[in-house]
This record gives C-alpha cells, structure tokens and sequence, in this order.
C-alpha cells in the first residue's frame, strides 16, 4: 500500500505542477516579444494586429503574476460572418462556428494549465442599470497566469482559429478577476477525490483480506 500511496502523492504533485497559479509578473521586455511575434504572425496571415495588441497590453498592466479568471459575455449574431476568403465563408450557424473555436481552443488551454470552469445560457434579466446589450452566455475561464494567455494568443494568431470566434460573436465584453472568496477550489476538489479514493481502496483491501482470512479458517 506505500506504493499506491506514494503514486497518488506523486499524481498530485504532478497535477499541481502542472496547474500552477503562482509566477512572476509579464516584463515590459517579455510584453514587447510577444506583441512583436503577434504582430508578425498576423501580418503573415493578412490580417490586422492592432486590436490584438492593444488586448494584450491591458492584460499586462495589472499583471501579477497569478492565476486569474477571465469573465467572458457574450451575445451572438443571428448569423456567422466569416470573412470572404475563409474556407469557411458560406457558413451561417453562428453556433456551428462557435463550436469550431471551443474544439480549437481547448486543447491551447489544457496544455497551459487553464480551462473553463463555469458555462452558462443566460436565461432572462433582472437588474440591469447599465446600458450593456442583454447577453446570451456567459463563461469563465481560469487561466494559470497573464504570461500563459499571451503565450496562447501568439500561437493562435499563427492560424485561422479567431476567424471562428468573430465569426460567431457580435458582442462581446471580456474582464480578468482576482475571486476574493470561493468555494470551488480545484486542488482541495483534487485533493479529497485522492484521499477518499485511497480509503476506499484501502477499505477494499482490509476486506478482501478479512475474507480470505475467513475462508482459510
């Protein structure tokens, strides 16, 4: 049993590796490499970079260097406006090419250590005293640190995959927070799966051995 239960302190510490959320604030020097590699890419592409720039820079300001989650609202166009030359052009389901940027986002987030971890339809109003466009979903994204999402966002500007998001999006308002007090805790979520897992199968374990026991008597 020393083993299994040191397999499972090492599953953990793996994962906590992996999923991070402590580092050092983006540099002013770190910033500049990656607007210039966005930009560089997006002018390979044929497309504008200023936007993207700008995104990035407001990122990096109050960067530090924590993990953070990005409050994603968002209402869609009644129909996908992809851009001429796409491959994709004759597409209409906004939904369809929505669904195209999540398959294609996904897996750029996993192997930086984030993912979502809440999506929702909104369904009706209630208070609304601003003069925001009612929304028709809302996401939350966690992200390991400012440095990972830049990171991703050059290497998506290395393809067509943004064409998807626009495509389908006709509003949008994006925010990073800092959750001052939460009760989704992935790593305490992780750790307790563990250690209820080791004891039932350490329960499991006693039993068999109890019954083996019972029978040789």
């Amino acid at each position: 049993m020393r083993i299994f239960y040191a397999a499972l302190v090492v599953v953990y510490i793996a994962w906590f590796n992996w999923y991070g959320g402590a580092d050092k604030p983006v540099s002013s020097t770190e910033l500049e490499s990656y607007t210039v590699a966005l930009t560089s890419n997006a002018q390979l592409q044929g497309k504008d970079p200023t936007k993207a720039v700008q995104y990035m820079r407001k990122l990096a300001e109050n960067d530090d260097g924590n993990e953070f989650v990005m409050v994603n609202l968002i209402r869609f166009r009644d129909k996908a406006v992809y851009p001429p030359t796409s491959a994709w052009s004759a597409e209409t389901d906004p939904m369809a090419a929505d669904a195209r940027y999540g398959e294609g986002v996904i897996p750029l987030l996993l192997k930086r250590g984030s993912l979502p971890i809440f999506v929702a339809s909104v369904e009706g109003s209630f208070i609304n005293e601003t003069s925001h466009d009612d929304w028709d979903m809302v996401a939350m994204v966690r992200y390991r640190s400012a440095r990972d999402m830049l990171d991703m966002m050059v290497e998506m500007s290395t393809t067509n995959l943004a064409d998807h998001k626009w495509a389908a999006i006709e509003q949008t308002h994006v925010f990073p927070v800092k959750p001052a007090m939460s009760l989704l805790s992935l790593r305490l979520m992780l750790a307790m799966g563990l250690f209820f897992f080791a004891l039932g199968v350490c329960y499991l374990v006693n039993l068999f051995d109890r019954m083996r026991t019972e029978k040789s008597n």
